[in-house]
């Protein structure tokens, strides 16, 4: 039998196999080559993020200035990234046009206290109380002011006293409960 013009049925295997693995491997390396650069630091990938969520709110407050929502959109991207003078303007801008929003108040008073301006913290809070004496975050808050800025551990104690009154529940950010927190304080040995 004459066996010219035919392929070994060996060497057909072989050449099918080669054929496989360089499409594989070329597949692998074209993936590889045109796949988007992806960063081992995912903080890094929040950061981005946040620049370019505040970039648009930004842009949105330029083009309508008169739009309270986004300055406290604004306001809370500041204060999420801890631009705590960036947030203050935004906060102060947004009470402009919605005045005694005892919301954005309260974080104005946050960003007080993280700029360092306790003093100021207190006396928006105390508006919050004054208005409305259960606002859970502004009572919470005071008391961290006090506590943390002002040094009046004695102060801290009595307004998270009053926050339990109001809400026998409350927790810290950290989900830690406010009755907690004041069984600590009242433990600790006084500096």
């Amino acid at each position: 039998m004459d066996t010219t013009g035919y392929v070994k049925k060996q060497t057909l295997y072989l050449a099918i196999l080669v054929a496989l693995i360089i499409g594989f491997v070329g597949g692998v390396a074209y993936t590889v080559y045109r796949a988007p650069a992806v960063s081992s630091d995912p903080h890094a990938d929040q950061q981005q993020q946040a620049a370019k969520m505040i970039a648009s709110l930004e842009k949105a407050v330029q083009q309508s200035p008169k739009d309270g929502n986004a300055w406290v959109q604004l306001g809370h991207a500041y204060f999420d990234t801890g631009q705590a003078q960036k947030a203050i303007d935004a906060y102060t801008k947004a009470l402009e046009l919605m005045p005694k929003d005892l919301n954005i108040m309260t974080d104005l008073g946050v960003m007080y206290h993280q700029g360092k301006q306790h003093q100021k913290a207190i006396e928006l809070f105390d508006q919050v109380l004054g208005i409305k004496p259960d606002h859970e975050q502004a009572r919470f808050n005071k008391g961290v002011v006090l506590l943390t800025g002002l040094n009046d551990r004695q102060a801290a104690l009595a307004e998270w006293k009053i926050l339990v009154k109001y809400h026998p529940m409350a927790a810290a950010p950290s989900g830690k409960m406010v009755g907690d927190l004041i069984d600590q304080l009242e433990k600790a040995p006084n500096k």
